[in-house]
């Protein structure tokens, strides 16, 4: 039988270690592609552990509910935080040249980013649905 105190404590002290695990990885992938400029075949190993991870981490956090509140406005923020910081990078990297070039890239990011948020959004219905959470829109 397990101590719900436990679990807690456990969830509590494990959480930061993951977070600083996160982030530190993704600092390490930024400086691999724009200060050594090393090709994906050199890191694509330590590129998919961290891709899992976050798409395992997003795909719980959404099936719990977790973005029940302030949904729209949390995804939104999150998709033009996301498509600016992949312009920046793609520009630092030397791949974007002009204003056309960016227009290029958001047609083809827009829809990746619209399929990411209809999966969280559905997601999310579900679990609405299960807990049998009602719409109050």
């Amino acid at each position: 039988m397990k101590d719900e105190r436990i679990e807690t404590t456990v969830n509590r002290v494990v959480r930061p270690g993951f977070v600083i695990l996160y982030f530190l990885m993704m600092i390490s992938l930024g400086y691999r592609i724009l200060i050594l400029k090393q090709p994906l075949r050199d890191y694509w190993d330590f590129f998919a552990i961290w891709v899992i991870v976050s798409v395992f981490g997003f795909v719980a956090l959404a099936s719990k509910g977790v973005f029940a509140h302030n949904f729209k406005r949390y995804f939104l923020s999150l998709a033009i935080f996301l498509t600016i910081f992949l312009v920046t990078l793609n520009f630092i990297k030397g791949h974007i040249h002009s204003v056309g070039d960016v227009g290029v890239f958001l047609i083809g990011t827009l829809p990746a980013l619209g399929l990411v948020v209809g999966i969280a959004y559905l997601l999310n219905r579900r679990w609405e649905r299960k807990e049998g959470i009602e719409d109050e829109e």
